[in-house]
């Protein structure tokens, strides 16, 4: 097996798959994607059962699929639709799967054409001259320590572990955290007949609801102002890449302009649940999301429970655990018999990274040093897409690596040209 390669990707999510499927397009077959699951999109596949993407009619550039998938896919469709877009460009020769990066070192060299990265896996040792990682922002669960918590004799899983609600019938469960999945959860367990609910949401969210015929909050951010609509409005694959490409040289003010005229956009339409001591972010949503990380919820009828009083909020913290309880901050104490932890996730690059502050800002949530445009200021042939501050989500991320792709494989083509010229031959 080759162990010189052009391009080693980390992950076969939707950001290692389109740069691979970009690769492929614009000439370069000299690569591999490393997969520590067993298929594409392995995050997907390991979800929770209800899990459905936020977004509508979900696709990656320049194939749609050729399945009739749901309008908001579910989790088995979203990895069905990206195995089809791998078979669709090819890329399944490529992924190396069940297979784990334990560590990336940088190869210093006075020739920049020569291999520049040596990646340690669980099943090899690689050396490569561009890097991409592809692992994104959801790669490690945050697990938080309860004081206490080695005594609680109920069951802790964070929401990542979580299945289904079929486990907890009868029982009585708080579900920790106020995003998407932790509001998920609590209906799932609702309706699958524990017997009471209650879901911890300490700070602020916005919550918006599904609209009547289907409508989230990224179709409305769709049809808003932002460069979503110009990107997703071009006719032609030619023209539609100058739209991506455009959108990904916004500089950082033109992309808080963005921000703010659809912040002003869609704020319209949240809901006010000030009743229910859920009490909207201070910041508009879409400033939440690309600045600091915490996407909307986007309803999908959790709210109508709390109304009823099915699913009861809890706005207090944690304070300590006993055998069968929870004490909170304001004193009140609570018997459960599980806890599920909506508590989200970090990137976790620093855990395979040699000298991981040398690449990651430290003070921003370990978010890569990046030029805006997926490409490292430290290292010009080390790459990160999926992490970038923009609107859209995976969706978005997709397109970020459709470019990134192409613009590697001009980088490895001037790089050639170069050493050509200076060893005097003729491609």
């Amino acid at each position: 097996m080759n162990t010189k390669l052009d391009v080693i990707i980390i992950g076969a999510g939707f950001c290692g798959i389109t740069v691979a499927a970009s690769l492929k397009t614009f000439g370069i077959d000299n690569f591999v994607v490393i997969e520590k699951g067993d298929t594409v999109a392995t995050i997907w596949k390991n979800a929770y059962e209800r899990l459905v993407s936020q977004n509508p009619y979900f696709s990656l550039p320049f194939f749609e699929g050729k399945e009739k998938y749901s309008t908001f896919k579910t989790k088995d469709e979203m990895v069905q639709y990206l195995t089809e877009y791998a078979h669709h460009f090819q890329v399944n020769p490529h992924i190396r799967f069940a297979e784990e990066v334990q560590s990336v070192t940088k190869i210093y060299n006075q020739n920049q054409t020569d291999y520049n990265w040596q990646i340690q896996t669980s099943k090899d040792i690689l050396q490569c001259k561009v890097l991409v990682i592809c692992t994104g922002l959801t790669h490690e669960p945050i697990i938080p320590n309860f004081l206490g918590q080695e005594d609680f004799s109920g069951q802790i899983l964070h929401s990542s572990a979580y299945k289904n609600g079929i486990p907890y019938q009868n029982q009585k469960v708080l579900v920790v955290g106020s995003g998407n999945s932790a509001a998920e959860i609590a209906l799932d367990l609702y309706e699958h007949g524990a017997a009471d609910v209650h879901i911890l949401i300490r700070g602020k969210r916005w919550v918006f609801p599904l609209y009547p015929r289907l409508r989230s909050l990224q179709y409305w951010l769709w049809r808003s102002k932002s460069y979503l609509k110009r990107l997703f409005h071009q006719n032609t694959i030619s023209t539609r890449i100058e739209a991506m490409e455009r959108a990904i040289n916004f500089s950082p003010e033109e992309l808080q302009a963005e921000i703010k005229e659809t912040d002003q956009f869609i704020q319209r339409f949240a809901l006010d649940l000030s009743a229910y001591s859920i009490y909207p972010e201070d910041k508009g949503p879409m400033d939440v999301e690309v600045n600091q990380g915490r996407v909307a919820w986007v309803d999908r009828g959790t709210v109508n429970q709390i109304k009823k009083g099915n699913i009861q909020v809890i706005s207090s913290s944690i304070q300590q655990l006993s055998k069968t309880s929870v004490t909170f901050a304001n004193g009140v104490s609570q018997d459960y018999d599980a806890i599920i932890l909506g508590t989200g996730f970090r990137p976790g690059i620093n855990k395979i990274l040699k000298q991981p502050e040398l690449y990651l800002n430290v003070n921003d949530r370990l978010l890569p040093k990046t030029d805006g445009k997926c490409q490292s200021i430290v290292e010009p042939t080390l790459y990160f897409v999926g992490f970038e501050k923009i609107i859209g989500g995976s969706e978005t991320y997709g397109y970020y690596g459709w470019c990134t792709g192409k613009r590697i494989s001009f980088q490895l083509l001037e790089r050639k040209l170069l050493s050509c010229q200076e060893l005097n031959v003729s491609l």
